[in-house]
């Protein structure tokens, strides 16, 4: 009779386990979602919106969890009451090696209510999407860093070889912000002196029927620059035109620079990344970045990748106008015209060189070549086995076939202080996606939920891999 009631009983327990473990699961889901609902439903965009209300709801959750004072700090900008930022801190007994940096940007670009279907400013589940501006870029990630120091507090077994550092930072989005990475490297450099950290800037990418192809590591990123055409003249009467007309200069010189194509640079990284995501990809493009990784003079196949804007943007400088003023009266010549460029500039590039370019396209000079907005240029970080061991074995578990492919991105983000600062730094979140489906900056801006909560378990193990 003993021997049957043992075993009902272990029955019992057996048909209950996967419940419970399910039910925690859930739970710790509920508690995530939350999180990020907060996240989201806290405008924090330039015009409207306070990244300091952000953070200081995070350093709520994470008192609350148990952390001490000492390991919260409340970054608050000098006369910038709305742009705060948050490091937080996980402290090991005795730590073995320098701490590990999980970096989120939690300011977003402004939306506005009438454009959008739907309200920025709320959380929106519908159709298998998280709707919301910066459910994407970035408070997705940003969440998960936040959950996951929670977590990983409460977890009485939890014990970590290294501090694991959390920085939610204000300024990424937008010049008319104090960028929280740069103060707090300039001002508070103890806080975030670390090994390396991790940042957004990678993702995965899924075919159009949601099939894994590539997991994706960001190691390296164009630098955006900002110049000026500008051609200045003593003007007149517009009743007595002249072939010295400030406007037609300046016309020139665009045109010229909309035909200008900077010399094809192919990096290690983007000749890998060729390689690995081509025959995934399939198609002519496919084809193109097989052929291009075998052989980086392959001229017919960089004019297919130079005909996508996308792979475009990754193999050569580029240089766009984006605002155009000139004139100041209907009845008057023009006095001045200028045009704004917007540049991304590759690694190893300088903005002189650039400039250099420019003039030498444009040919005129009657045109004035500025820099208007210079930044420090950046290295690619080492993938070494430390970073992409845990990488590797965790998407071999989660999306076994799907092969690991490092990214140099054509936008910027703020990993770039970090590098400058001597602190490897490394885009990756698991977060798949179409394409440019998740229109970030745009209007109705989304993300997968499958694909948020996938990055979220797939986060979990690396950062816990490296802090072991």
């Amino acid at each position: 009779m003993r021997l049957k009631t043992i075993a009902a009983s272990l029955a019992f327990v057996a048909a209950i386990t996967p419940a419970a473990s399910s039910q925690r699961q859930d739970d710790g889901r509920a508690a995530f979602r939350a999180i990020y609902k907060e996240m989201v439903e806290i405008d924090s965009s330039p015009t409207t919106g306070s990244c300091t209300k952000v953070v200081q709801a995070a350093q709520t959750r994470l008192k609350a969890a148990g952390y001490a004072d000492a390991d919260l700090q409340l970054v608050i900008p000098p006369g910038k009451p709305d742009d705060g930022n948050l490091v937080a801190t996980l402290r090991a007994q005795n730590p073995a090696k320098k701490g590990v940096l999980l970096l989120g940007h939690i300011d977003v670009v402004d939306a506005k209510r009438e454009d959008w279907e739907r309200s920025p400013f709320t959380l929106f589940e519908e159709n298998g999407y998280f709707y919301g501006r910066g459910t994407a870029d970035m408070k997705g990630q940003a969440a998960i860093w936040l959950d996951l120091m929670i977590r990983l507090k409460q977890e009485k077994s939890f014990r970590a070889s290294r501090d694991l550092v959390m920085a939610l930072t204000c300024g990424e989005e937008t010049s008319n912000r104090v960028n929280g990475v740069d103060y707090i490297l300039t001002n508070h450099r103890s806080l975030v002196d670390v090994a390396f950290a991790l940042n957004e800037g990678a993702g995965g990418l899924l075919s159009a029927d949601g099939k894994h192809l590539t997991l994706q590591v960001q190691a390296g990123e164009k630098i955006h620059q900002v110049y000026t055409l500008e051609v200045t003249n003593p003007g007149g009467h517009s009743s007595r035109p002249i072939p010295d007309n400030a406007i037609y200069h300046l016309m020139g010189a665009t045109e010229k620079v909309a035909k200008l194509s900077f010399p094809v640079q192919v990096t290690p990284v983007v000749r890998e990344y060729f390689r690995v995501t081509g025959p995934l990809l399939g198609g002519d493009v496919g084809k193109a970045m097989s052929a291009v990784a075998k052989n980086p003079d392959d001229q017919a196949a960089l004019k297919v990748l130079l005909d996508d804007p996308t792979y475009n943007a990754s193999l050569h400088t580029t240089c766009v106008a984006t605002q155009l003023e000139a004139g100041h009266a209907p009845n008057a010549l023009p006095q001045r015209a200028v045009t704004t460029l917007s540049c991304r500039v590759m690694q190893g590039t300088t903005p002189e060189q650039v400039k250099e370019t420019l003039e030498k396209a444009i040919g005129n000079s009657v045109v004035k070549v500025d820099i208007v907005r210079r930044r420090d240029g950046s290295s690619a970080p080492p993938l070494t086995d430390e970073i992409m061991g845990p990488i590797k074995a965790q998407a071999a578990k989660m999306w076994p076939g799907v092969p690991v492919a490092p990214l140099m991105i054509a936008g910027a983000t703020d990993g770039r202080f970090l590098m400058n600062a001597g602190i490897a730094t490394y885009g990756l979140s698991g977060l798949f996606s179409t394409g440019d489906e998740t229109n970030a900056h745009g209007l109705n801006e989304k993300i997968r939920v499958k694909s948020l909560y996938e990055g979220r378990d797939f986060l979990d193990a690396v950062v816990r891999a490296y802090v072991k």
